[in-house]
């Protein structure tokens, strides 16, 4: 809808997939917020978050969950052994939940054949992780202290104008008004990591 992209093939969300989830996970930030939860109300609403996603711990194996399905993730297209007559999806994700995981893996389950993600997303479910730190440091950057100021959301609508039609590393360091992300790679990679382990993504992530 706010999309000024010369071409539709590049419009919303076709873009690069690493940077795909970053606006609808940003949207669930504003679901945290009494100002944005009053507009659906007569009175005022407190927010109260859910125990199951804010105790600690519980959050911890949940993040570690992304984690274990973005690894599993790598497994299965980093390499040729999936071409093998006798490869058997279920022993890799055993191998892989015995290896990294925190809960056993539960025998004669076969739930990897329903998470359709684990395929459409070729190799990059990486991304859930990876755009919940950059929402994050949107929502708390931006939005978190008046998450209904139309200057900000202008701000985000100009950004998100451009589809696929632009750098996404470019968008983000706009937005954020952090230049040396500009040009991606490497150290740029590291430092989103750095935001999803220095503000505890995993413990407030509102939805994911």
């Amino acid at each position: 809808m706010i999309g000024r992209t010369e071409y539709g093939n590049i419009a919303g969300t076709r873009c690069a997939t690493d940077f795909v989830e970053l606006p609808s996970i940003l949207m669930e930030h504003f679901l945290t917020s009494p100002d944005v939860l009053s507009l659906f109300f007569d009175k005022p609403v407190a927010y109260k978050p859910n125990p199951l996603r804010t105790e600690p711990r519980l959050a911890r194996i949940n993040s570690h969950t992304h984690v274990l399905l973005a690894s599993l993730d790598q497994h299965y297209h980093a390499s040729l052994a999936p071409l093998a007559a006798d490869y058997s999806s279920t022993d890799e994700l055993r191998r892989v939940q015995e290896a990294e995981g925190v809960l056993p893996f539960a025998e004669g389950t076969y739930w990897q054949t329903q998470f359709d993600h684990l395929f459409g997303y070729g190799a990059s479910y990486y991304s859930y992780l990876f755009d919940r730190a950059i929402a994050t440091r949107v929502w708390r950057q931006i939005f978190q202290d008046a998450p209904l100021e139309r200057a900000h959301g202008e701000r985000l609508r100009r950004a998100l104008a451009y589809g696929g039609g632009k750098d996404p590393w470019e968008i983000v360091a706009e937005l954020l008004e952090m230049p040396q992300l500009a040009e991606g790679g490497s150290e740029a990679m590291k430092e989103v990591g750095r935001w999803g382990v220095q503000e505890d993504v995993a413990s407030e992530g509102p939805l994911a």
